[in-house]
């Protein structure tokens, strides 16, 4: 049975022609071809084929011989088994006798000089201008184009018959030969630029003798290879809030809400460490350490629409989360979120939409769009983490007036705040790419010819951690409550009676307590952290700017100038 599938694949009997006509190739085989045809064509094997052609060969009145062929003499319909040209040319020298049809204008011209003696030049040599012309006037009088068939494809009766014009419900016309061949040249063309494209813009995997420290140490090759650079690039974009007609950027107004929330939070943690702690919170908040002696505190930024644009990797981390959990059609990078990460985002979400519904009016600010390039300071020290210190506290103090002091948190700002803690706070366990938080700084990381190296990528760094020390202190804050609830001390003192009438009171922890169990726990090297992972990658990504040689110049001074 698999045998004679073979043949019932490949093959149909049109009675009216007796013959056996190739459903694929669209063209009558005779008999004793059917081997030859479905191994050289249809790479089929020869036992198969020699069985193939056994059983077609016992059709019904099946033509042996190409010249037992009847090849229609007259204007006929479309045959529906055969393929049907439109570039068909039909002799009109003698109309009335002779009812040749070609498809070549050289083989016409052939038949012309044969078997009518007739020539569209009148003698050799190159024509003028002039004869050019009416060659082709004689030439397109000679023939006739029409939609033509055949029934073989070499040898007796493969000559061309004409047909009528294919209707709808006919069998689809092939293309003249020289549109065929644009048409293909075209189509080719395309798909090598788009497979050229493709090859650029999708992340290839590097050759295992490819040198790159930085990238080793990022592995980012590893966890994004397969993705196209292109759409990790838009999962970081800026949304919208409201379509524009202008853009084909479409409406993403809860994500829009959460742009503008976070940015409304990093201001308001930044203007909390300028009016509500003091140095011993700023001391400890700067630590990278356990155990660690800071003498210079967490600096605020200089000048208040910094904020704006070193929040811009919180946002676009955001956004990457934000397009990744909803349904997309595009290949994304794999990561996922810890119970309290998950539950922290849906609240997010969920107040994001109320944001949006107006239940609760936003307080973000929109700043500037800029994107964190350039080395934060340009120092060049010996010591790397020295290098690191001075970037992070050789800021000028601002006055207290400069920004103003906030009131509260709004309601997406807190759940902002919480998701934000809960992706810090992950202990890696195993790979640093578990952790949602490096996944996506790991696409912070790409750009659109490559990747961001050890003189781009460490300021991303140096923004992410420093907000993320204004969301510590932000978040000591909240726990700790009002001011009154966290000075709660100790009525008894050493000139009062111990009578046990007065009870001793519990103090409550402080911010600065809160500040110091989160830095330990999630904030400092040795704490398996994300933040370790950054704070890692960024000394070992100055390290390399600092010990890498920079391209030379040369200049002239003086009269040879």
């Amino acid at each position: 049975m698999a045998d004679s599938s073979v043949a019932d694949r490949y093959f149909e009997h049109v009675g009216t022609y007796s013959l056996a006509i190739c459903k694929e190739c669209r063209h009558g085989v005779l008999p004793s071809q059917i081997k030859g045809h479905l191994q050289r064509v249809h790479r089929v094997v020869r036992r198969q084929a020699e069985s193939a052609a056994e059983e077609i060969s016992s059709w019904a009145g099946l033509i042996q011989y190409g010249g037992e062929l009847e090849v229609p003499r007259q204007v006929v319909p479309p045959i529906h088994q055969l393929a049907v040209y439109p570039d068909g040319l039909r002799c009109q020298v003698d109309p009335n006798h002779c009812r040749q049809v070609y498809r070549s204008a050289n083989v016409m011209r052939n038949h012309w000089k044969k078997a009518h003696g007739w020539s569209v030049a009148g003698k050799g040599g190159r024509p003028s201008r002039l004869e050019a012309r009416r060659i082709q006037d004689r030439t397109s009088k000679g023939s006739q184009t029409v939609h033509c068939q055949r029934l073989l494809v070499q040898g007796q009766g493969s000559q061309y018959f004409q047909v009528h014009e294919p209707g709808d419900n006919d069998p689809d016309v092939v293309p003249d030969g020289d549109a065929a061949w644009a048409r293909v040249g075209e189509q080719m063309a395309k798909a090598w630029a788009s497979i050229e494209s493709r090859t650029q813009t999708i992340i290839q995997e590097g050759e295992r003798d490819e040198v790159n420290p930085w990238l080793d140490r990022t592995q980012w090759l590893a966890y994004l290879v397969g993705m196209e650079r292109p759409e990790l690039l838009a999962s970081i974009e800026e949304p919208v809030a409201e379509p524009d007609p202008r853009q084909e950027q479409q409406a993403e107004p809860v994500e829009a809400a959460m742009w503008a929330a976070i940015e409304g939070l990093a201001r308001f943690s930044q203007a909390s460490v300028i009016h509500r702690v003091g140095v011993f919170v700023r001391l400890e908040a700067i630590r990278t350490e356990k155990h660690q002696t800071r003498f210079q505190p967490l600096q605020p930024y200089m000048d208040e629409k910094l904020i704006g644009n070193h929040t811009r990797p919180w946002q676009q981390m955001l956004m990457f989360f934000a397009r990744t959990q909803r349904e997309h059609a595009w290949k994304s990078p794999t990561y996922r979120f810890t119970r309290r990460q998950r539950e922290a985002w849906e609240a997010l979400v969920e107040e994001a939409e109320k944001s949006v519904g107006g239940e609760e009016e936003g307080e973000g600010e929109d700043g500037e769009e800029m994107e964190v390039e350039g080395v934060e300071d340009e120092v060049m020290a010996d010591d790397v983490d020295e290098a690191i210190d001075e970037m992070e506290t050789d800021e000028p103090s601002i006055a207290a007036n400069a920004i103003s002091e906030p009131e509260r948190l709004s309601s997406i700002q807190k759940a902002c705040l919480e998701f934000c803690i809960a992706l810090l706070s992950q202990s890696i366990t195993r790979k640093e790419y578990d952790s949602p938080l490096v996944c996506a700084l790991a696409v912070l990381g790409v750009k659109e010819d490559g990747w961001k190296g050890p003189e781009q990528y460490p300021p991303v760094l140096s923004a992410v951690i420093k907000v993320a020390r204004f969301m510590v202190v932000q978040q000591a804050l909240e726990l700790s409550g009002p001011l009154g609830d966290e000075d709660q001390v100790d009525d008894d003192s050493a000139y009062e009676s111990d009578n046990g009438s007065h009870p001793r009171r519990r103090q409550r922890k402080g911010c600065l307590q809160f500040v110091q169990e989160m830095m330990d726990r999630f904030m400092v090297r040795g704490s398996h952290s994300p933040m370790q992972w950054m704070l890692d990658l960024r000394t070992y990504g100055l390290k390399i700017h600092y010990n890498t040689t920079s391209c030379g110049h040369v200049e002239w001074v003086g009269r040879d100038e």
